[in-house]
């Protein structure tokens, strides 16, 4: 059995990990031979979590279509014809047996040779506001898998279902897990500003640590790019702070290992939400704005309504309303209680790379 996985990076990738590692547990749970597992995109985005789960990468260019003015965009149209040829050509040439795909520009070619050549295909949709190549696969896919109810309505009745978000088991908490506030001296304050970092946020947080360290630690993901910037901003701020050792920084955390150790965060609008609400963790999020991503608002302020998030848009972002805002959530008990409690409303996230996984076995022996 040879399974596809397809996606763009960011918060498209890290899914698809998850799904090939319970793929793998699952052939095993089974006794099935376990399959080639490939993925097929513009770039590797993580070698090393590629060569961990034995998946095989195979390069298709692919441009992306910008939601702002670019000179990019018409080099990006023939970019994208180019590659949906390649794709063809390599997908006629492995021929897999089902096809997963997170969506974004990148998975646009292998989708495109999939409805070619008739190969089964499992779609997941991250966000509230369908992708529009997510939108444009669910009408031939064999199966839509959502994170959120509110994008159900885009999609065929008999093929949709409420999975959640996949999420790697190093990113989820223990079963049972319930989270404790209230004993700590100095509150934990995780800020994610995405993949790449954010540079809206790290001025932020640059300008809020002096008041923020006079109560808080601070741990902070600035992006690779924005590291030195930040470490400039930081210098001219808090050089004499005198808890200036509370504020930690790196251009990438790894957040299985502060989940536990955090309060509260402070991040986008992305994917990452489904596992900081399953970490009880409550949030502020400030969105992407609609102007460069569609779907960041509308899924902030769903969070909003499950109760485990407060949002603040970019044009809203004073500093006073936001000190006011992680002082509301970290200092009224109540408050911090129902967000965290809010978090329980998205467990099926903890099984959803479980049960697409089954369904890619289910559909690859079928079709092999």
């Amino acid at each position: 059995m040879k399974i596809l996985l397809t996606g763009a990076g960011g918060g498209h990738f890290t899914p698809l990990i998850a799904v090939a590692e319970r793929v793998r547990k699952e052939v095993f749970v089974q006794k099935i031979v376990p399959p080639e597992l490939y993925f097929m995109s513009d770039r590797p985005y993580d070698e090393k979590a590629l060569s961990q789960n034995q998946i095989t990468f195979i390069q298709v260019p692919a441009g992306k279509l910008r939601l702002y003015p670019s000179l990019e965009t018409i080099p990006d149209i023939f970019k994208t014809i180019w590659g949906c040829i390649v794709a063809l050509k390599k997908m006629y040439s492995l021929y897999p047996d089902v096809i997963f795909a997170k969506g974004g520009y990148a998975s646009f070619p292998a989708l495109f040779a999939a409805r070619i050549l008739s190969i089964p295909v499992i779609v997941h949709e991250s966000d509230t506001v369908p992708g529009r190549t997510t939108l444009w696969a669910g009408k031939f896919a064999s199966r839509v898998a959502l994170s959120y109810p509110e994008a159900s309505h885009a999609y065929r009745r008999d093929v949709v279902a409420l999975t959640g978000q996949p999420i790697r088991e190093a990113l989820l908490p223990p079963e049972g897990y319930t989270r404790n506030y209230g004993n700590k001296e100095r509150p934990l304050i995780l800020i994610l500003g995405g993949s790449q970092g954010s540079a809206v946020i790290n001025s932020l947080i640059a300008g809020l640590l002096p008041d923020l360290l006079n109560k808080y630690d601070v741990v902070h993901q600035t992006g690779d790019t924005n590291a030195d910037t930040m470490k400039e901003l930081v210098k001219e701020t808090i050089t004499t702070h005198p808890f200036k050792d509370h504020y930690f920084a790196a251009g990438y955390i790894d957040t299985g290992l502060f989940y536990p150790k955090a309060d509260m965060v402070i991040t986008r609008a992305g994917s990452s939400m489904f596992e900081m609400a399953l970490w009880q963790l409550p949030m502020l999020v400030i969105p992407i704005p609609e102007t460069i991503s569609r779907d960041q608002i509308t899924n902030a302020y769903a969070m909003a309504g499950k109760g485990t998030a407060l949002v603040l848009e970019e044009n809203n972002l004073g500093k006073t309303l936001v000190l006011e805002e992680v002082s509301r959530i970290l200092e009224d008990k109540d408050t911090y209680a129902k967000m965290s409690q809010a978090g329980l409303q998205f467990e099926n996230s903890r099984t959803a790379a479980t049960v697409i996984a089954r369904e890619l076995i289910r559909i690859g022996l079928s079709h092999a």
